[in-house]
């Protein structure tokens, strides 16, 4: 069984954003890993590439306001 570390995604056990490794692909569900607490979760493809495009936004303003910081001293 080949894994990837796949996306960030909300862990249900631990409480927190991590990267998840899908361990399963059928159809439209998966079965993704938390890399940090070994949880498996289900959840449907969309739902994944969902949270995953809202944390690479997160990430993009997050790095957009530390360069403007910067760009400031």
């Amino acid at each position: 069984m080949e894994t990837n570390l796949s996306q960030i995604y909300s862990c249900p056990h631990c409480q927190l954003e991590t990267p998840h490794y899908i361990m399963v692909r059928r159809e439209e569900r998966l079965a993704i890993t938390c890399s940090r607490c070994r949880t498996t979760s289900l959840v449907h493809s969309s739902v994944l590439e969902d949270h995953q495009a809202w944390w690479e936004t997160e990430l993009q303003q997050i790095l957009s306001g530390l360069e403007e910081h910067e760009d400031e001293h």
